[in-house]
C-alpha cells in the first residue's frame, strides 16, 4: 500500500500545480492582477494582503470591473450592466 502511495505521490502533486482552467474566464480571472488600477491599490498599500477595509472594498470593487471589463473584451459578458454598490464600512 505504501508503494503505491508513493508513486502516486508525484502525480497528485502535480495534478495540484495545473491551473485553475484554460478557458476565457480563467483568462479573465488571471488578466485581473494585471489592470492598472489594481495592480496601484496592492502597490499603495504595499503589497498587504491584510488591508484595511476600505482598501479591501476598493481592491474587490477594482477585481469586478477589471473581470467584467475582460469579459465584455472577449464578447462573453454583455455591455453595460448594472454597477456594484459601494458601500462604506
Amino acid at each position: 500500500m505504501s508503494v503505491r502511495f508513493v508513486l502516486l505521490l508525484p502525480l497528485l502533486l502535480a495534478a495540484c500545480a495545473l491551473p485553475e482552467g484554460n478557458g476565457p474566464q480563467a483568462e479573465c480571472q488571471r488578466a485581473v492582477y494585471d489592470d492598472p488600477t489594481v495592480r496601484n491599490i496592492y502597490s499603495s498599500s504595499n503589497m498587504e494582503y491584510t488591508l484595511e477595509l476600505p482598501v479591501r472594498y476598493q481592491l474587490e470593487a477594482a477585481k469586478r470591473a477589471a473581470y467584467q471589463r475582460c469579459m465584455q473584451a472577449k464578447g462573453l459578458a454583455p455591455p453595460g450592466g448594472v454597477q456594484a454598490v459601494l458601500r462604506s464600512p
